[in-house]
């Protein structure tokens, strides 16, 4: 999921705005997509983190708009509160956009779901609790939380850098890694893309596939690449006879 903050709340109250989701059938390597925007009457603030070639953040850009019409923007007024009449509509709005992921949610079972793959499930998970979404039946995993554990890492690392270390790559008509390879569907190719939510779903399917059936070969690009990192965030000092 992408979630934003309300405008006038300065990300005190969070809001759903869009959902993706990559099914992956392991019996035939086959992959299908499926997402959702919310559109609800409501201006946001939605945050996105620019990093540099080893996935560090290094600045963010802020946009403001209304869910139901992304394509505008609008100035940013570090003045502006919401009144009591905003919160009230405020509310109103997470409790709709509570409601549609819970249906979009519903239709997905169809599909003979059994696991649940995250990468940093807390937030999707307090989500789905309040929007009454279950999360009976399923198994649930957190990517991240693996990949920290199995190789030891002092920290999480985030899905921008395990992208650079899988190789991910978007083409015209295909997502692919080391690896993998998988086509896009022609109503998804516009969308499929980095901090969007079907593109980031994409990234999570190939973390996952990398991880899953590589795991040494990718260990070692990991600790090769936290070891670049870790080097990278040292600032040289000044020479000895300075």
């Amino acid at each position: 999921m992408e979630f934003a903050g309300i405008y006038g709340t300065h990300q005190r109250m969070q809001i759903p705005i869009e959902i993706g989701v990559a099914l992956h059938d392991p019996a035939t390597d086959e992959v299908s997509f499926a997402g959702k925007a919310f559109a609800r009457d409501i201006d946001v603030e939605l945050w996105k983190n620019v990093t540099n070639d080893i996935g560090k953040r290094v600045d963010g850009h802020r946009r403001i708009f209304n869910l139901l019409r992304p394509g505008e923007s609008r100035e940013f007024d570090k003045k502006f509160h919401l009144d009591s009449e905003g919160f009230h509509k405020a509310r109103s709005a997470i409790a709709a956009v509570h409601s549609d992921l819970r249906r979009f949610m519903q239709a997905l079972n169809r599909r003979n779901i059994t696991t649940l793959v995250f990468f940093a499930r807390r937030r999707e998970m307090e989500t789905f609790r309040h929007a009454r979404v279950s999360m009976d039946g399923f198994e649930i995993r957190d990517i991240q939380s693996e990949i920290k554990r199995e190789y030891s890492l002092k920290e999480d690392v985030s899905l921008d850098r395990m992208s650079l270390t899988i190789g991910f790559a978007i083409r015209k008509t295909a997502i692919s890694s080391t690896h993998f390879s998988y086509s896009i569907p022609e109503k998804y190719r516009y969308i499929i893309k980095p901090h969007k939510a079907i593109g980031d779903a994409a990234r999570m399917l190939l973390v996952s596939q990398e991880f899953s059936l590589y795991r040494d070969e990718f260990g070692e690009r990991v600790e090769a690449h936290v070891r670049d990192y870790e080097a990278r965030k040292i600032v040289p000092g000044p020479p000895e006879n300075a």
